[in-house]
């Protein structure tokens, strides 16, 4: 069998998981398709890099996609042959390793690499990639005399046009990456004696390796015999103690003995499953609804939280409301009614969703939200912005309160919740017939690839309508799955 050529991301998999490597390599047939999110992550990704290309001006693209390895190879010794300074995506191979490298510029008679992350800070999972990349480099004959981490300053406001030497940070990693770079020959030869047997899986248990550092798209692979709901869902039990629970057969929590130590959500958690009855505390349930002033405004926001900020005033990665949606019930008993609003995308929206809470959020009553920490951080960045309306923007944050507080206290904890107090868990379990299924835009991630499609600019305008139906619909859902959830923790009081 001829020798495998491994690639910097695949040298970075064997790091974390030689069976993961291997699988890449041998059964790419069990990888999922790729997610909307795991695709934004790629975009948010790509559009940060095409940015800092900008830091260093005048250099020169190797356009050659992985499709034409030959050529991207043969394109980066031609405009190093001619005297080109500044390289993207600069492709080189050596020892059977392949990297293209974001960046990398010619200083003096030696070469800075330059690894650009849309992440905000340095992280210690950088380090293997960057030594990795000067490792094949230097093999290949250059000379890199420093190696830098270009990342995300998340202090950074964004006025007028964005200059990438305040978006950027540049950290000199180059001496951080000397421990990272000594243990390349091992690493290497662990790899590659692994790759050379096309039809030896290796054994690797399952554990933190297929989350950390980054989530394993063999996870479901090698998960394929741990219930969705299982031990492993325990909170604040350490992972040793459920890995050997595992190997004792016990995977469903009414199995789990009763001389484990358990947290005390654990172990509501564990009682519901083997009693199969619900905890309802109906004092705390009360209390709670006696906290509640009529009018009740049920609100929920839609957001994104692009790299690189879309108008003046905000932040990289900052959450901007671009939707809301308001069920408003002015006495018990009494019908709601339903507010709306949906940014066309063709302008920043704060203005406007100001405009639009201060005119439908009443001065009396309580405004709820579903996790509420979310919707007031959301208003607090809408005061933040302006100046003129941040006082009763405050004032607004002050007064909501969260649905979610009963269920995450377990004051109201049924079997069919399996531990998470998220209403997409705890929705389906109290009214059945209320569901997300089918729709077309049917969570928060589905809304913000909707948005970003509208933000493009390149639908038809019937494809605007439609979409712009769907998010709509989707939003209104949320604020009115609210209101039948409240119902509920009446019914039960």
């Amino acid at each position: 069998m001829t020798k495998k050529r491994i690639s910097k991301s695949q040298y970075t998999r064997g790091l974390q998981c030689v069976k993961s490597l291997w699988l890449y390599n041998y059964r790419k047939d069990l990888m999922p398709e790729v997610s909307p999110g795991q695709q934004a992550i790629f975009d948010t990704g790509h559009e940060v890099g095409e940015l800092a290309r900008t830091y260093y001006k005048g250099g020169r693209l190797i356009a050659q996609d992985h499709n034409d390895i030959a050529g991207a190879l043969a394109e980066t010794q031609k405009l190093i042959a001619e005297g080109v300074g500044t390289l993207y995506e600069a492709t080189f191979q050596a020892k059977d390793i392949l990297v293209r490298c974001d960046i990398i510029k010619k200083v003096g008679r030696a070469w800075h690499l330059v690894e650009v992350k849309s992440s905000t800070a340095v992280k210690e999972e950088h380090l293997p990639d960057i030594a990795i990349q000067k490792y094949v480099l230097e093999a290949a004959g250059l000379k890199v005399s420093k190696a830098f981490l270009m990342t995300i300053d998340n202090t950074f406001v964004k006025k007028g046009p964005i200059d990438p030497h305040k978006f950027f940070r540049l950290d000199d990693l180059t001496e951080m990456i000397e421990d990272a770079e000594a243990c390349i020959p091992g690493n290497l030869k662990t790899f590659f004696a692994v790759l050379s047997n096309e039809k030896k899986e290796p054994r690797v248990d399952i554990g933190g390796c297929c989350s950390t550092p980054y989530p394993c798209d063999f996870a479901g692979y090698c998960w394929k015999d741990i219930p969705a709901y299982s031990v492993y869902n325990l909170p604040y039990l350490k992972a040793e103690i459920k890995d050997q629970l595992r190997k004792r057969g016990i995977l469903k929590l009414k199995d789990v003995p009763a001389d484990i130590a358990l947290s005390s959500k654990a172990e509501d958690m564990v009682s519901v499953a083997k009693s199969g009855k619900a905890i309802i505390k109906k004092d705390e349930i009360k209390d709670f609804l006696g906290t509640l002033e009529y009018p009740l405004y049920h609100v929920d926001f839609e957001t994104i939280n692009p790299a690189i900020p879309l108008y003046d005033g905000l932040r990289p990665y900052q959450q901007m409301p671009f939707q809301v949606s308001m069920h408003v019930q002015a006495a018990p008993g009494r019908a709601v009614k339903h507010f709306e609003y949906l940014a066309d995308a063709t302008k920043d929206p704060r203005t406007d969703i100001i405009d639009f809470l201060l005119e439908n959020i009443g001065p009396k009553g309580t405004p709820l939200a579903y996790n509420a920490s979310f919707e007031k951080m959301v208003i607090k960045g809408l005061a933040e912005f302006s100046a003129k309306k941040a006082k009763e923007l405050g004032k607004l944050v002050d007064r909501f309160v969260d649905l979610a507080a009963p269920f995450r206290s377990r004051a109201l904890f049924l079997p069919e919740f399996e531990g998470s107090y998220s209403i997409k868990a705890v929705l389906p379990a109290l009214i059945p017939d209320m569901t997300y299924e089918g729709m077309p835009v049917a969570n928060g991630g589905d809304a913000q690839n909707a948005y970003k499609a509208l933000l493009s600019g390149t639908l038809s305008p019937a494809e605007t309508a439609t979409l712009r139906k769907d998010l709509i619909a989707y939003c209104r859902q949320d604020t009115l799955a609210m209101v039948k959830v409240l119902g509920c923790l009446a019914d039960v009081a």
